[in-house]
């Protein structure tokens, strides 16, 4: 009996096929790119003020900012002084050692920032962070 010169099951693989796993990647990369466009932040337009160096630990703090028209904004949501106040009263309550960053447009007079702050502090946080750019 002779032997056959087919593929049988103990031949060598010769290379690996790659193609299958470069097709999944990219179509893991096309469904990233497209949804994360639909996560994305509505922008707010403040112009920070620049420093040589700035916290990197921004992103874990609970977002308050106040824009170039005085409009006040809590975690990108227009919100007024009562309402910001008593929301950071209750998550200082439910999270002491909660942080809070403000940013503030770098046009605002230096009294409105300092009054916010005073709010901020009144609802019982005292780790408060000022945003800006680097």
């Amino acid at each position: 009996m002779a032997m056959s010169q087919g593929s049988g099951e103990n031949d060598e693989i010769d290379g690996i096929n790659i193609t299958p796993m470069v097709d999944v990647i990219l179509v893991l990369l096309v469904i990233f790119m497209v949804t994360a466009n639909f996560l994305k932040k509505e922008s707010i337009n403040i112009n920070l003020p620049k420093v040589q160096a700035a916290d990197p630990n921004v992103a874990q703090s609970t977002q308050v900012a106040i824009t170039r028209d005085g409009k006040l904004l809590l975690e990108g949501q227009a919100t007024d002084e009562q309402k910001l106040f008593k929301t950071l009263e209750r998550d200082s309550k439910l999270r002491p050692n909660m942080r809070v960053t403000l940013s503030a447009d770098e046009t605002l007079p230096y009294k409105t920032i300092t009054q916010m702050m005073g709010i901020i502090r009144k609802a019982g946080i005292t780790r408060i962070a000022l945003s800006v750019k680097k």
